[in-house]
């Protein structure tokens, strides 16, 4: 993602503050194999070492079927949910460097704070597309319909999605204190201005006409370029919340759209099963008409000899009694 607003780590909370010394979150990259900090792209599966959020190679060729680990989705989706921990406990840490931005009177683009949050948006964005796309390389394999895997894949699947909604919370509590902020910034520089005027000013993030003709007209002309400083840093940091809740968004759809995508084929294997299991049975309803007629041919078969065999013992008794007369 691109970098918030800009503030540094001076302005919220002083020394006291636990993240400030010895936050673990601080250590992530040599402690969590899931929040590798990029140094190429980040896209799906970026991580450096090619595990983790990318997914193992190996155990990935499993969960595709070239191996043979009858638990290679249980362990997959394992790997997913710790994943998934991570997320979590980054969207704790955004909330934390969030507060500070907005508590920062620097808005300048290269503070401390904003690099952090900038590094943390960008990493925890990279978390979730590749979870997603593990998610549904999973979901496209015969073997994720077992009862066994299916409620461990639902599970993740489900927490997957918790944590986007979680996500999508916390840009929307960062936006509202950002318009917050703006509103005040506004009222500072215009303080006869209606609430139609102030909504307006906020919402205009495209550009910041509004603010500079607000400071033109202000007779606090001697803060204006600090003033128009801190609201550009605020627009910019609205506008990339905005774009970042529309890629949530899109990645929350497509996690319901693969489903819906499976919902067809798997129909029309369902389908295709009710019509072999009734070809199955019309199968051995004819063979079991089959062989009763097999049967009934055979007695007959059997009557037929017997009636032939009685046919020639009479023959033959009518013969002898015949041979027997004519000689007397």
């Amino acid at each position: 993602m691109a970098q918030y607003g800009g503030y540094d780590n001076q302005g919220g909370y002083g020394q006291a503050n636990p993240y400030t010394q010895g936050n673990p979150y601080d250590q992530r990259q040599n402690t969590n194999p899931y929040a590798q900090q990029q140094t190429s792209q980040p896209t799906y599966g970026g991580q450096q070492n090619g595990t983790y959020a990318g997914g193992n190679d190996m155990e990935m060729g499993a969960v595709n079927g070239s191996g043979r680990d009858a638990n290679a989705i249980l362990n997959e989706t394992t790997d997913i949910d710790r994943g998934i921990d991570t997320i979590e406990q980054n969207l704790q840490r955004l909330r934390f460097l969030q507060q500070r931005a907005i508590d920062d009177p620097d808005a300048s683009q290269n503070t401390q704070t904003n690099r952090e949050l900038d590094a943390l948006n960008s990493e925890t964005m990279t978390l979730y597309r590749a979870f997603g796309e593990r998610i549904r390389k999973i979901k496209s394999q015969p073997a994720s319909g077992d009862p066994r895997n299916k409620a461990q894949l639902g599970k993740v699947d489900r927490k997957l999605k918790a944590a986007i909604q979680e996500y999508q919370q916390v840009d929307r509590d960062f936006r509202r204190n950002l318009g917050a902020q703006l509103e005040r910034q506004y009222r500072i520089v215009n303080p006869n201005a209606t609430e139609q005027e102030v909504r307006t000013a906020v919402e205009d993030t495209s550009n910041n006409q509004i603010f500079e003709q607000a400071l033109l007209s202000s007779n606090r002309r001697g803060q204006s370029q600090s003033v128009l400083r801190a609201v550009q840093g605020r627009h910019e940091a609205i506008q990339k919340i905005e774009q970042q809740m529309v890629e949530l968004a899109q990645l929350f759809q497509q996690l319901d759209e693969y489903v819906v995508q499976q919902e067809a084929p798997l129909e029309e294997i369902d389908q295709r099963g009710e019509v072999i299991q009734e070809n199955v049975h019309k199968g051995n309803d004819q063979l079991d008409e089959a062989n009763k007629q097999a049967r009934s041919r055979n007695r007959k078969k059997w009557w037929c000899l017997l009636i032939s065999i009685l046919i020639v013992i009479v023959v033959v008794i009518i013969v002898v009694i015949v041979v027997k007369v004519v000689n007397k």
